[in-house]
This record gives structure tokens, sequence and C-alpha cells, in this order.
């Protein structure tokens, strides 16, 4: 095994890292940041079609983006910069984003981010970081709040917490789902027909 936990792996060469790094900030002024940085190196030199020769660990793609939102997530504000892009053409995406000002971080997030900044409309890479920041403002803005006032593991409104029912360790039907929210817990051999509670 190795220190990450995966199986030791067949002698090999690094060839190429990409690095994801993601933030949450609470701003002093109540609202929230979250962050999102994604770098392209690789470990032998390279040409590039504009650019010429790259050397070893010089950055193809140093993009970041800041979100900025309320307690609700709805955002209000969002920019990027692109520090290392392979082409002179890349920065002409970021004009773009201005269109998501105003939307919400949750439900149908992914599709407003295609359809408001998909295809040739935006970057790839920016989409790509813009997915994952909904991830962090989950983990960072309604977790703090819970944490904050003890109720970490309390449905607010009656309804099941937006995360059970996505994966395997919060199926309504499992051991955690039972021991944490045992309101909204159903037996794996329910025959009933009914439909996992409404989220």
């Amino acid at each position: 095994m190795t220190a990450n936990g995966l199986p030791a792996p067949a002698e090999r060469e690094l060839l190429h890292e990409r690095k994801v790094h993601l933030s949450g900030f609470h701003r002093k002024d109540g609202l929230w940041d979250l962050e999102a940085r994604m770098t392209d190196e690789r470990a032998y030199s390279s040409v590039s079609a504009e650019k010429g020769q790259i050397p070893p660990g010089q950055p193809i793609h140093d993009i970041c983006v800041r979100v900025t939102v309320n307690d609700d997530c709805i955002i209000k504000s969002v920019s990027a910069s692109m520090n290392a892009v392979p082409y002179h053409t890349c920065p002409g995406a970021l004009a773009s984003l201005a269109n998501l000002e105003g939307a919400t971080l949750g439900r149908g997030w992914r599709k407003r981010v295609e359809d408001d900044i998909g295809a040739v409309k935006g970057c790839t890479h920016i989409r790509d970081l813009l997915i994952q920041v909904a991830t962090v403002a989950y983990q960072t803005i309604p977790i703090w709040h819970a944490q904050q006032h003890g109720d970490v593991f309390q449905s607010l409104d009656g309804r099941p917490p937006s995360h059970l029912g996505t994966c395997l360790t919060w199926a309504f039907d499992g051991p955690v789902v039972a021991q944490l929210y045992p309101e909204f817990a159903r037996s794996s051999n329910d025959t009933s027909g009914r439909e996992c509670p409404p989220r």
C-alpha cells in the first residue's frame, strides 16, 4: 500500500499533474467567498502551438475562480483570473461569468452553468471549477451554521436534508440514516411501494 491507501503501483514516471484546490471563507460583512484554483503542469519540456517551448514545471493552466454568495447561496459576484493559459483567446471566456450573478448554488446549478457559460460561451476549466464550488458551499455554509447552533443532525423544516439518498452511506434504508435521522429511515425490505421521503 502507498501513503494514499492505494495499492503499490508498477514502476512509472510522473508526466502530468493537475492540482485542484477549493476553499470556503466567511467574510466580515457576512457574505461567503468560495474559491477554486486549478493548475496543470508537465514534468517534461513540451511545445505549445502559441507559446513555443514550455519548460518542466511551468504551468500550462493556472486558473482561479471566486464566487461570493449570501447565506441562501445566492450569487452576489463571480470573478476569475487566468494566470496561465495556452492561448491568447482564453481570457475572452471571462466575460460570460457575469451571467451567473443572481443564480443560486443548489439544485439545478450544473444546468445553469451549462446554459449560461457552456460550450463556446465560456471555458471548460472554469465550468469544472464552478460545479465543484457548489459542493464547497454546502461543506462551508450550512454546516458552519448547524455547528454554531448545535443542530448538525436535525431537520429544520421537517423534510429530509438534501444529502439523504445521494450515496451509499446516506441511503434511506442504511444504518447511518437510521442512527442520525430515524424519522426518515425506512426498512430495506419495505414492500409498501412508497417512495423515499421527498427532499
